[in-house]
């Protein structure tokens, strides 16, 4: 049997809160930059395999730092 699951209202949008917003527009250059920098990781690293979604979190989360500290909106 599938239990049913309602959600409480305003339960996504405080979920996404403390999201940072990405315009349409934005959304590729801010996935090159990602990449770029884990690409950047795995290659300090070694170029070790297995670590790819370990380099795409730090990456991912060291570019909405840079953005947020020079003033850009992510």
């Amino acid at each position: 049997m599938v239990k049913k699951v309602e959600r409480k209202k305003g339960m996504t949008e405080g979920a996404n809160r403390n999201k940072p917003s990405v315009s349409t527009e934005n959304e590729e250059d801010l996935r090159k930059k990602i990449s770029a920098k884990a690409y950047e990781l795995y290659e300090k690293r070694g170029q070790g395999h297995g670590n790819d979604l370990d380099d795409w979190l730090e990456a991912e989360q060291l570019i909405t730092v840079e953005l947020k500290t020079s003033g850009r909106r992510v």
